[in-house]
This record gives structure tokens, sequence and C-alpha cells, in this order.
């Protein structure tokens, strides 16, 4: 930590001002526009009688309609508590912390002129402290704690609480389980325009940020410079909201440390005075007991002493020291100008600090930290030179780890995205310069969701220590391998002798990737890759264009069926952007609400009574038309809008059909499909349960389709939220049946009620024996479970005569009714309508 430097080098000097007779009000309003905490009270003649924080903004009391017009001359902190800009940072800390204030007016040295404010976010965000701030955990904070506040309470109530705990800031709850934030300079901007209904939520910020309590405070310190914050909440491992840091919290611990170690220097320092008795034998006592070493030489830079500090760093002895000179320690790692550059500057300046690596009497290598001082006679020529020194190494070694992690990935040891994009970059310069092509390969695993998911995230840690090594093992000389992200690798090729060459090492690239591989001891898995390649510059001229395309093209490979690599092509691209259009068109659709619920009606195959409906999104985009389910469905999918839309859909679907109940005394249920990633992580009991008490529909009348794969799932998660849906009375229905690989055993512990046979079963059953013998074979299961069957896709007489006779129950198709529109729907839900054909 370093508090050696000055007040003067971390100031603000855009100094915020007003007059005495400024309202507390229009004070207010000033610091909001300027983001300012603080605003100096000036007199006429320009000196500064007074300062206004945030923190005097919640002394006053809110409650009453006056506060507002209020003058800073009567609320002001006055006289103001100063401090000289060539103070140290240190002097300034224990100011701030003996007033228990956030800020300071800075003035001139000699004339006493207001030249800036510095504050604590000013000291911490500047203080040198790093290597401390890494090693340094939240938890060992003292003195932050959590004051709440409920997010409907009114803003006045809560500039007491502030002003009552001695708070910069306070946790809002929300009812919901979730936090903001309100701090004095929320409570500011309520000054600035004081309102008398405004409540808390008005003002907070949500949500509250937060950092787990495992973190240091070089990463809190990081979040709240880069996000422009004052203040964090700390977490403990179950997200539980612990307590409310902010800058004068770090700040306050930096400065409890250099306290501590202070205390610590100065008890060693007196230790030593206690035993001596002049100054001569107090300064030998400080020479022998200082940690750093120390090297005396006269002006030949012969060693005339050292301490014993030097023997503990180097190995050498006193007497082995003694009349050799610093050369001894020599490592070789420096060049001979270095040397030189160095007495230079103790010729002309007599003084050089700067850092060396030296080697110990055991021959292992160190970095110190080396100051070298002159000391002259009265005639001001050099009579000696005194060293002072301290091993780095270890800080070093952490820097440089820590450098390390940064640009690598921690799993594999692989570069990271962020250094791979600096080589990527640095590619592209050189290849511009020299005309010469390069090739980058994007490689992604085939499946490698699926075994993270069955065997455990530590087996597909271990697979991906694994690929890395192949990709290691087969990368030519100079080429470089990195691990952007989950199972994504690169592979950059400096140079590129033909696209048959590349050809070539695509696929073995490809075969020391593909086989099996054992993990977690016994455990078996089949690994394969999709391999895309990007040219420079056929392909892209720049390395954002070229990551682009060569992405593309691995995605290319994976459609031609995985294990295999693409050259990129320019139509992937546009296959891409119009796949990227069509995910910004579904965002822009669902905030606009552009889809549509159609109904195709479900009737009961033996007397042709309408029994229900399902119902089925549409999607009549603007300008491109009637966009199939088929088309987006999965685009919603992979950019997780498939549960807002499934929402919408259910809430829509439910309301229509209590619409339906009121008007027509419909009796039959509606059907809506659920995707596996609502069930999921879509809180679906939940959902459920509110959209029917939201809608008033009976959740006799819902009835809910999974898929077969879905239902399959052999996650716990799936089987609680199916319960979950029965218990509160929903019909269940298992929708595709036939296409996946049901197990019966799993099949009969499902809380389901309805089967759905697939239309691919049905639409050639009278022609096809063997589609006729599923079919039959699925009712027949179907009735045995005393399951209710639903045929999919019946088109014609002689499909339901056929379904009739197996005992079908319910079927819906091209027969009976296409997908209607709800306007047009409600037709058919007259009694006399015969939905049987004539």
């Amino acid at each position: 930590m370093s508090f050696s430097r000055s007040v003067e080098s971390v100031l603000s000097r855009n100094i915020l001002s007003c007059p005495p007779a400024t309202t507390v009000s229009e004070a207010a309003k000033i610091m909001c526009r300027e983001h300012c905490g603080a605003i100096v009270v000036m007199d006429e003649a320009g000196q500064a009688v007074g300062i206004w924080t945030e923190s005097d903004a919640v002394r006053l009391d809110l409650y009453q309609a006056q506060a507002a017009a209020t003058t800073l001359a009567q609320v002001m902190s006055s006289p103001v508590i100063t401090i000289e800009a060539n103070a140290s940072l240190q002097e300034a800390t224990a100011l701030l912390h003996q007033r228990k204030m956030r800020h300071l007016v800075v003035t001139e040295p000699d004339s006493h002129r207001v030249v800036g404010v510095i504050s604590t976010t000013d000291i911490v965000v500047n203080q040198e402290s790093e290597f401390f701030l890494q090693l340094t955990r939240l938890d060992a904070m003292a003195g932050s704690r959590l004051v709440r506040i409920e997010a409907d309470a009114p803003a006045s109530v809560a500039a007491n609480v502030m002003q009552e705990q001695r708070v910069e800031a306070l946790a809002v709850s929300y009812p919901d389980g979730s936090w903001g934030i309100l701090t004095q300079r929320d409570m500011l901007r309520h000054l600035a325009d004081p309102q008398s209904s405004v409540r808390v939520a008005d003002l907070a910020s949500y949500p509250l940020r937060t950092l787990p309590v495992q973190m240091t405070l070089l990463r809190a310190r990081k979040m709240l410079v880069e996000f422009q914050l004052r203040h964090l909440g700390i977490t403990d491992a179950a997200g539980t909201l612990l307590s409310i840091i902010g800058m004068s919290d770090i700040l306050a611990t930096i400065e409890r440390e250099f306290l501590s170690e202070l205390r610590q220097a100065l008890l060693e320092r007196d230790e030593a005075l206690l035993h001596s008795r002049q100054s001569l034998l107090m300064a030998d006592k400080v020479f022998e007991s200082t940690m750093e070493g120390i090297v005396i030489t006269d002006s030949k830079a012969i060693i005339q002493s050292v301490n014993p500090a030097f023997s503990r760093i180097t190995g050498y002895s006193r007497e082995e020291a003694i009349g050799k000179t610093p050369a001894l320690l020599k490592s070789g790692r420096q060049a001979a100008d270095f040397y030189e550059r160095m007495w230079g500057d103790l010729q002309v300046n007599g003084f050089w600090q700067g850092e060396v690596i030296n080697r110990r009497k055991s021959g292992l290598l160190y970095t110190e930290h080396l100051t070298i001082t002159a000391i002259p006679d009265e005639h001001d020529v050099t009579q000696h030179y005194v060293a002072v020194f301290a091993d780095i190494t270890q800080r070093k070694q952490a820097e440089e780890r820590l450098h390390f992690l940064a640009n690598h990935d921690a799993l594999t040891g692989l570069p990271n995205r962020t250094l791979f994009s600096e080589t990527l970059q640095a590619a592209v310069e050189l290849a511009r310069a020299s005309q010469q092509p390069f090739a980058l390969m994007f490689i992604d695993l085939d499946r490698f969701k699926l075994i993270n998911d069955t065997l455990g995230h530590q087996a597909g840690d271990e697979l991906l220590v694994k690929i890395s090594q192949r990709l290691l093992a087969e990368a030519p000389a100079g080429a470089t391998v990195a691990r952007l992200a989950g199972d994504e690798f690169t592979l950059l090729l400096a140079g590129v002798e033909s696209l048959a060459a590349l050809a070539t090492l695509a696929q073995r690239v490809l075969d020391s990737v593909t086989g099996e591989l054992v993990l977690c001891g016994n455990s078996k898995v089949f690994v394969s890759a999709s391999l895309g390649i990007a040219v420079f510059p056929e392909d892209g001229r720049t390395a954002e264009s070229l990551l682009v395309n060569a992405d593309a093209a691995m995605y290319q490979a994976k459609n031609r069926g995985k294990n295999t690599f693409q050259f990129y092509t320019a139509d992937m691209n546009a296959s891409a952007m119009a796949r990227l259009k069509l995910e910004y068109s579904l965002h822009r659709a669902l905030s606009r609400d552009e889809f549509q619920v159609w109904y195709q009606p479900k009737v009961d195959l033996v007397s042709g009574a309408l029994v229900g409906m399902e119902a089925l999104i549409r999607w009549p985009h603007p300008e491109m038309g009637f966009i199939p389910p088929v088309d987006f469905i999965p685009v919603a999918e992979d950019c997780a809008l498939i549960v807002p839309i499934g929402t919408w859909v259910l809430q829509e679907s439910c309301r229509q059909t209590k619409d339906w109940v009121d008007r027509y005394g419909f009796a039959g249920r509606v059907a809506v499909n659920l995707s596996g990633r609502q069930i999921k992580f879509g809180n679906i009991v939940q959902t459920v349960a509110q959209v029917l008490a939201q809608t008033g529909l009976q959740a006799a009348q819902l009835e809910l389709e999974i898929t077969e794969s879905t239902a399959m799932d052999s996650d716990g998660e799936v089987m609680r939220a199916l319960e979950g849906l029965r218990a509160i009375g929903i019909t269940l229905a298992i929708d595709d049946f036939g296409t996946g690989y049901s197990s019966l055993a799993y099949l009969k512990r499902l809380p389901v009620q309805v089967l759905k046979i697939d239309r691919s079963f049905i639409k050639d059953l009278h022609c096809d024996k063997d589609d006729a013998a599923i079919a039959s074979a699925v009712i027949s299961m179907g009735r045995s479970l005393g399951l209710s069957i639903v045929a999919e896709g019946v088109e014609t007489e002689a499909h339901r005569e056929f379904l009739v006779a197996q005992g079908c129950h319910q079927a819906q198709g091209y027969l009976f009714s296409k997908p209607l529109p709800a306007h047009e729907f409600e037709a058919k839900l007259t009694p006399q309508v015969q939905l049987l054909p004539a």
C-alpha cells in the first residue's frame, strides 16, 4: 500500500460551489446534474465558508414540507475542514477518519486558496494497494453492516433511518425477495425534486449489484470503478444478503491494515530505542534489525558493511561480502547497458531506484526492489553509497500468476478469449504487412452438453483437459491453440501452404479428437467434434470477421451431421445473418404483441362432439408474412425466448377459453404445448397457478402437452414439475408419442392422462401395415394404462374408421378442421355444429 503520494496527485479540481443563500433543493439539483457528492459554499470574496454533502442531505427532516427551502447557510458544515495539496494521502485518510467525513476541501500550501476537493472514492481508486486488496477477502472487512428498508416506505422515513443508523446506503427489500439499494445520492435527487408521496422504490437503484463474500477487495474495487458505483451488496454462499459496503469501507480497511503495519513497525523501532543510549547505537540497531537488506560501499563500490537481512536474503555472510563489490550478486539477466544507465543516474542525480534480478549464494534467482543513494561529504563529493533492497520475488511471482490467470483458461492452461483476441489481431496486422495468408480453425465438441449433464461437471472438465492436450499435440509449430468458452476451441495457423494442406490438417485434428475416452475412472464416452475454417484475407480482413466466419463454418459442419469440417462460404454468413434477423424479430414480436393463438378442434371420434382444442402459436410477421412455427420455435429455444413466449401463449389461451366458457358454456379442455425449457427453468407450477388465478379458468379445463423426449428426461426436476402440475388439477398429455425412445416402465410412473399418437403414424395407416400396427399397439397400450388416446393428423374417413375400430377416443386433423383464428373457431362452439364429415 502506498500512502506516500500527495493529495495533489488525486484531488478533483472541478470545484462545485454556490453562495450561502442557495437552498438545499437548488444545491441538490446542481449536485445531481454534476454527479458530485459535495458542494463548497463560497462567500462573495470567494472564500470557502462551508461544505454541504450527501451525508448532510439526509440529516434534513424530509417530513417537513419546507425542508427543501432551507438555505445552505443553515445546514452546511462550517468551518470548512481543509487540507493542503502537498499533504500525503496518509494524512488525508487520517483526517477523514478522525472527522468521520467523506470529503475534504484542498487548499494551496501558502495562499490557502481553494484548489479542489478530495473524497474517500478518490483515495480508494488511486491507491496503489492491489497486492493487499488481492489478498484480503470481503469477509475480513469490519464495520460494514446491513440496514434494511421496505420498498414501499416513504422516502422521508429512509432519510431518518440513514441519519439514525449513520449509514450511507440502505438495502431496499422488495416483496418478491429481491434487493435494491438507496444511497445518500438517491436522497439528494429526492431533495432536488421533493414530492411528498415519493416512496423508497421510486428513488432506489434496482437491482442491487452483489459479490460473494469469498471474493477479494480488489474484485470489489474493480467492480465499483467499472460500473461507476459507490456501493455493493455482499452475499454468503447461499446468496443471502449480508451487508452493503462502499468506497469508504474499503478505505477504512486499507487504513486499518496500514495502521497495523505502522504500529508493528513502531513497536519494533521502540524496542530498539529502549536498548539504545545514543543516536549512533540507535542507528546501528535499526541497521541490524530492519527487514530490508542494506549494503554500504565506498566511493569505488567496495562493500564496507552489510546488515543481517542482507545475509538472510542473499545467503552470503558478512565476512564473505565485505571487500567485494555488489557484482557478487549478478545474475547475468541484465545487459551491460542496464548498469551503465544505473551508474549514470547515480553520478548525475545521486540516486537510483528500480528492480534487479540477482542470484543468491545457492544459485537461485530472486527479484529485489533496490534503492541506491550517494552519501556526499561537506564538499559534495560522494564518499559512500547506501543500497537498500527488499526481496519481492513472491510478489512478482504472484503478479505473474495473476497475469497468467487473466490471460489463460484456468482449467486447460490454454490462452483464453482475451489473449486469443490479441493474438488474432496481431496475426491480422502482420498478415496485412507481409501479404501472407493465415488460417483460423474453430472447433466445437459434439454432444458435450449431454456428457456434461449426464456424467457431471467433473467429467466434463476432465474431457476438456484431454481434448486440449490432443489439440496441442496436433498443432503445428508456431500455431496457437486457445479455449474461448465451454467446449469451444480455436487453432490459429501462422501460414497456409494450400487449401489441401489445411483440409489434411483439419481431418488430422478431428481424428485426434474423435474416439472413445474413459472419464472419472470408468465412464466411457465417445467424443467427436465439428470444425470450421476461415482463411485471411479471402474469408475476412478483420479479426472479428474471421472469428465470426470460422464459427459459421463450424455450425455448417454440425448441420452436415457433425464429426466433419467445413470451409467458410459466403452463403453461411447470409444464413447466419438471417438467423440473427429472425432472433431480433422474435424479441420485437414479443414486445409488440405480434403473435396470435389459433385453435384446432379436438373431437370425439364416435359422436363427433367437440371435446376441446389445441392452442397453436402463429406469427404474422409485418414484413415477411406468416412464419411457420417450425422456423421460429427452434430459434426461440436457442435464444431463451421460449419461456416468455410460452407464458404468453398460456395466458392468452386460458383467457380466450374462459371467455368462451362464459359466453357459450364451453365445457371442454384447451391443450397448450410446453417446452422442456419452460418446465426446467420457467417455474412452471407457479406460472400455471398464477395464470389460472388471473384468468379465472378452472384447472380441469386446461391440458398441458409435453413432448415424449421431455417426458422421458430422467432429471428429477421434470418429474417434480409434472407432479406439481397434476396436484393442482391440470391434465397432462404426452405429445408426438412413438417418435422417441420411451420406456414403458418409466411411462407408468408419469402422472399423465393422455397419449397423443404422432401424425407420422396416422397419415399412411390406411395403406402401410407397419404404421397401422404401431398405431394399434399404442392405442392398446394406452388403454391398458387407463389413458385417453388422441390421434393427430386425421385427414381421411379411412383414418377415422380405423381409429374407431381400434378404440381410439379422440382425434384432431384436417378431416374435422384446420387450425383457425379465435374469431373463426367460435363458430364451432354452437351445439348444432357437426364436426364429423357428412
